[in-house]
């Protein structure tokens, strides 16, 4: 699984890279909006790993830029803000799921897991072949 982080701290960026990594996943990051709406354009992602507060663009822009360049790749929110009228509008601007900083390890892994599933098609746990 191919996945973007969109992480401004270098040191969150380390950790959430290592534990993605140790999860069997391939990690590219980015530190700021527009390169990873660059990279999203030029590279075919499972999963966007998207921070909201970013030293160029709101997290929010990304996600609105994404979607307007027809980019369908699913986007999940890791941001320290918990604000819900923040989680509405990046869910109206096209988000597919929202954790809060601090995160469990483990549910971060199975909500991208599970979103990747959803979005490639595979909505049960299990793929049957040849019934």
């Amino acid at each position: 699984m191919c996945v973007l982080l969109v992480e401004d701290d270098l040191t969150t960026a380390r950790g959430i890279t290592l534990m993605l990594k140790q999860a069997a996943m391939i990690v590219d990051t980015a530190d700021t909006g527009e390169e990873a709406v660059e990279l999203a354009r030029l590279y075919d992602y499972d999963i966007v790993i998207l921070d909201l507060m970013l030293p160029d663009i709101d997290g929010s822009e990304v996600v609105r830029r994404l979607r307007a360049a027809r980019i369908e790749t699913p986007v999940l929110i890791l941001s320290g803000v918990s604000r819900p009228q923040t989680k509405v509008k990046v869910f109206g601007m096209g988000a597919d799921d929202f954790i809060t900083k601090p995160f469990d390890q483990q549910e971060l892994v199975a909500r991208i897991q599970a979103i990747v599933r959803r979005a490639k098609g595979f909505s049960q746990p299990t793929l049957q072949v040849g019934l």
